[in-house]
């Protein structure tokens, strides 16, 4: 059954001072922009479309330029793909961040992840939802871990989605009628607050503020081995894995700018509690960043962190949602909300400090 809905105030935000432990300029370091939890559609069934710039091709915008290439689709539709990221452009050997204004040159190599328009609805479903706060606009949850945000690839029930649209029927239309009501995703096992929109004039003012990295978002992590730092900032590029599609990793090459600080929490015999504020929102940001540092999430079976013995008292990736902070958009207010640590990964942290 659905959890008694708490209606009081957000926490009202604090900015972060010298008692939080961050470094000066600590703020702008925990202002996420996407990841796996960014503001973007699926790319899971996204036909892959690539194009290079000729001679006698240049100069046009490069939503212009891609309207040309496909007829088919309007150019205010594409100029979304690229706002939303869904295009990577690669000039004279480097990747550049695209733009709709900017004016394509020869040999601009463009690869487009075409989302396609017409899909079915998230059909409503009995699922329990445990909500943190609501009001006419907007609608904080508290993600369990297992839960898939939204239908795609491998998963067409049982998701937030279809949850969402039990519990609220009509919410914003702005991702489609898969995706009612979603600004932001996590993780299928990851836990935590996130926030849905009920009317797309709040999903366009929440979205807004995911793109420009106003968003302050801080996660609770358990990681593999004892972090010799007490804090660290973690910035190295991001991109597709080139042996696993599924996977993430650290690309030099063609990797878009993302940032990670971490804090140490708690230090165990064997492993690292930590707090970390992504500055980006890349997929699997974190889980990446800390495994390239040498500590991967405990029982994160992709990138490394599976431990048997750990994975039987939580069995899923050590990673919590902790808070969310942003503004408002009916009261232009900062607001933050909190979910409370998870059972399992409570669990996990009494078995740290028993060993």
């Amino acid at each position: 059954m659905k959890e008694r809905r708490s209606r009081g105030s957000p926490h009202r935000a604090r900015e972060a001072g010298p008692g939080d432990g961050a470094p000066e300029g600590a703020r702008d370091l925990s202002a996420a922009a996407e990841g796996a939890d960014e503001p973007l559609l699926d790319e899971g069934d996204a036909p892959v479309h690539r194009f290079t710039v000729a001679d006698d091709e240049a100069g046009p915008r490069l939503d212009v330029y891609l309207a040309a290439k496909l007829p088919d689709h309007s150019r205010t539709w594409l100029s979304r793909h690229v706002d939303e990221g869904h295009l990577d452009l690669v000039r004279e050997g480097r990747p550049r961040k695209a733009k709709p204004g900017l004016r394509v040159e020869p040999g601009d190599e463009l690869t487009l992840r075409l989302l396609p328009r017409d899909l079915p609805y998230a059909a409503p479903e009995k699922i329990p939802l445990r909500i943190l706060h609501e009001d006419e606009g907007l609608v904080v949850i508290d993600k369990p871990p297992g839960l898939t945000v939204h239908p795609g690839s491998g998963e067409k029930s049982g998701t937030l989605a279809n949850a969402l649209a039990w519990h609220f029927g009509e919410l914003s239309s702005v991702q489609g009628p898969m995706r009612p009501g979603i600004v932001h995703r996590l993780d299928k096992d990851t836990s935590g607050v996130m926030v849905v929109a009920k009317d797309d004039t709040t999903h366009w003012a929440l979205s807004h503020q995911f793109r420009e990295r106003t968003v302050r978002k801080e996660y609770r992590a358990v990681c593999r081995g004892v972090c010799d730092l007490d804090a660290d900032l973690i910035s190295a590029p991001l991109g597709p894995d080139r042996m696993r599609s599924t996977r993430m990793a650290v690309r030099m090459d063609i990797g878009r700018p993302s940032e990670t600080y971490y804090q140490v929490l708690e230090r165990y015999a064997a492993h690292t509690y930590v707090r970390c504020l992504p500055k980006t929102g890349r997929t699997h940001q974190i889980r990446v960043h800390m495994a390239s540092v040498g500590h991967p999430l405990v029982s994160d079976r992709v990138y490394g962190g599976y431990v048997p013995a750990l994975a039987e008292v939580c069995p899923r990736q050590a990673l919590h949602a902790f808070r969310l902070e942003f503004t408002h958009p009916a009261t232009n207010e900062r607001v933050a909300f909190e979910a409370p640590i998870p059972e399992d990964f409570e669990r996990l942290l009494a078995h740290l400090r028993a060993e």
